[in-house]
């Protein structure tokens, strides 16, 4: 039997209450639910240098024939992604970010630090996304959002997709 939207939000809150899937703490980071639309994001516990890296982020790879394009996966390499587990799975996008995103191993990532990052400050990088039908509208909120996200060398392809799009519903 198919769960119904509504019932489905009714159980997952009941989920999330009971077992904590989406709340994460430890001395680094923790995550936060903005709530609305922006859902969940990881913050800083305390302050990160210039350079340090802020947490490795590990979880499933997924062989790149088998990705079916989730949200959350980041791209390892050709052959590779990586489903993230919490709080990796929560890091927000933003055309202003204070962190980047490296490869640090064969299987993980590491989110590190652009610029001095405070406590309680949203960490999040810029996911650059290739252009695709799929891609939602950025709301980062910065002062030079791109309205898209994806990399900015890709926002007239995107405006191009989303017109595309427009015209066929």
């Amino acid at each position: 039997m198919e769960l119904s939207k509504k019932r489905r939000k009714k159980l997952q809150q009941s989920v999330e209450a009971y077992y904590g899937y989406r709340r994460y703490e430890d001395r680094d980071v923790y995550v936060y639910d903005h709530g609305g639309k922006l859902g969940c994001g990881v913050f800083a516990s305390r302050q990160f240098f210039p350079g340090e890296l802020v947490f490795e982020i590990t979880g499933q790879m997924i062989r790149a024939d088998k990705y079916d394009g989730s949200v959350y996966a980041m791209h390892l390499d050709d052959d590779w992604y990586l489903e993230p587990t919490i709080p990796g799975a929560f890091i927000n996008h933003s055309c202003s970010p204070n962190c980047d995103l490296i490869q640090v191993s064969d299987v993980s990532n590491g989110l590190v630090a652009r610029c001095n990052i405070e406590p309680n400050t949203e960490l999040c990088f810029d996911y650059q996304w290739d252009a695709q039908w799929w891609i939602p509208k950025c709301q980062c909120g910065s002062r030079n959002c791109r309205g898209w996200v994806v990399a900015e060398e890709k926002v007239k392809k995107m405006n191009r997709i989303a017109q595309r799009n427009k015209k066929a519903k």
